[in-house]
């Protein structure tokens, strides 16, 4: 302990408690800048690739986190994505600065710094589209140089969409397919795509139907405008809803009621993955000068970390056999707080049988399902503190522990769960602890009068000797 903080203490004299670069970061430049940060601080940092662009550059990804590259029991990932369109530049620089930041107070022992690592995997890629960065010019506020890929393809309009299909969502660009993969690699539990030109956290249905500016609300519309709301109330002045020529009441926006966005990323993270993912439109300009990115990033520090608090909400647990083997794919359905019909938004367990629920404070229902099986916790309570533990476990007696497809094709186990068993389990054990006390009792008193007894005869048989003892004893006192 003593040697960690003095290394700790060490390091913060050796680098500084601010280095952070307040400049605009080319692509070399931005690599030079992670790197640098992983040998800042190398214990807490993975640096990493998901692929590469259309014309061959890294599409880098930062993971910060104690025990960075270990999948870790109800420990949720959480991601930022930056610079999608490659002439919105903030996300990008921003991003950067939060992972020097984050560094920083690491080494000078931040409690809620060190408590942040210890149990959340944070992933943060300052650019998806760096073929795009490359054209854009610093001073441009609102051109589209530099937006689209080297394919001159909208990112943003590249995902699969719900209600409509496009020649750009239905022929994925390699930047595309390689979040994609990413996606399906990391069971992300919250997560917000960096943009720019705009000041608002704008959150899922990115459109509808019928392609019209209006509300398009996901069956999570409480928890998107919560959690919205959480970074724009950070900021001074997003939260006003008056910035860039647009009016948007506390800061947010519903995507298809500002315009819609046929084949966007965030609604593809919501329907395709665990994550819930918003937008936030970081500033007016899309590329100012790197005078104002001092100021820009102090404005957005602290709703940066809000944001990612909010990864640890509702509920989370694991679900499993009996032998303690997860069981992925498992699907959890939850009803309340204020009606009694399930969500139309199921998740689902990860590999290891981990599941994280975001949920806004209040009573819940809540189901599990495997395979043609399912369990339902109707007295589910979440608080407005750390995420509720329901743990869930499956009977699998007479089923091979390995093969998770035959438990759903075989035999209706029974299902339950860990947390309605407590109460009997507690009684169960204070019972047998009972009957354990009593029983010792029983035995002590019967063994008692047995040596009562033994010692008893023995006096009888040589009673001088005790005599002679006690003679002894009653001779030392003076």
């Amino acid at each position: 302990m003593i040697c960690s903080a003095f290394l700790a203490f060490f390091c913060a004299l050796m680098y500084g408690s601010e280095t952070i670069d307040f400049r605009h970061h080319n692509n070399i430049d931005m690599e030079v800048y992670l790197q640098s940060i992983h040998k800042k601080c190398p214990e807490i940092t993975r640096l990493y690739s998901i692929g590469r662009s259309t014309e061959n550059r890294q599409l880098y990804v930062m993971e910060i986190s104690e025990n960075p590259g270990v999948e870790m029991s109800l420990k949720p990932n959480f991601k930022y994505i930056g610079n999608m369109h490659g002439n919105e530049v903030v996300g990008r620089e921003l991003l950067l600065y939060l992972l020097d930041d984050i560094c920083d107070k690491y080494l000078s022992s931040d409690k809620k710094i060190t408590q942040l690592l210890k149990t959340t995997r944070i992933h943060i890629m300052p650019s998806m589209n760096p073929d795009g960065y490359e054209k854009a010019r610093e001073g441009d506020c609102s051109s589209i140089l530099g937006r689209a890929n080297a394919n001159n393809v909208d990112l943003n309009r590249n995902f699969p969409d719900q209600f409509v299909a496009t020649a750009s969502n239905l022929n994925p660009e390699i930047e595309t397919q390689n979040v994609e993969a990413w996606l399906k690699q990391y069971p992300f539990v919250l997560s917000a795509n960096l943009h720019g030109g705009s000041l608002v956290a704008n959150y899922p249905y990115d459109d509808d139907q019928n392609m019209r500016e209006e509300d398009s609300p996901s069956p999570d519309d409480d928890i998107f405008r919560f959690i919205s709301k959480t970074y724009s109330y950070k900021h001074p002045e997003m939260y006003k809803g008056n910035s860039c020529g647009d009016r948007f009441p506390e800061g947010i926006t519903n995507g298809a009621k500002w315009y819609n966005v046929a084949g966007g990323m965030q609604d593809y993270n919501y329907l395709h993955t665990n994550a819930f993912e918003i937008t936030i439109e970081l500033e007016c300009c899309k590329f100012p000068m790197s005078n104002r990115l001092q100021s820009i990033w102090l404005d957005h520090k602290e709703a940066l970390y809000a944001f990612i608090d909010r990864v640890h909400m509702g509920i989370k647990g694991n679900i499993r056999f009996s032998n303690g083997t997860g069981i992925p794919n498992a699907v959890i359905d939850v009803a309340g707080p204020n009606s009694e019909r399930y969500r139309k938004h199921a998740i689902h367990s990860s590999a290891n049988g981990d599941y994280f629920r975001l949920l806004l404070p209040g009573d819940y229902r809540v189901k599990v399902s495997v395979g043609d099986k399912y369990l339902e916790e109707p007295n589910v309570h979440v608080s407005d503190g750390p995420p509720a533990v329901f743990n869930f476990v499956v009977d699998n007696k007479g089923i091979p522990m390995t093969i998770h497809s035959e438990l759903m094709q075989r035999e209706a186990n029974p299902m339950y769960a860990e947390r309605t068993k407590a109460k009997r389990k507690i009684d169960n054990n204070m019972m047998a602890a009972i009957i354990v006390i009593s029983i010792g009792s029983i035995i002590c008193f019967l063994a008692s009068i047995v040596l009562y007894k033994q010692v008893k005869a023995m006096r009888s048989v040589d009673k001088g000797g005790y005599e002679k003892i006690e003679t002894e004893k009653l001779a030392q006192i003076p």
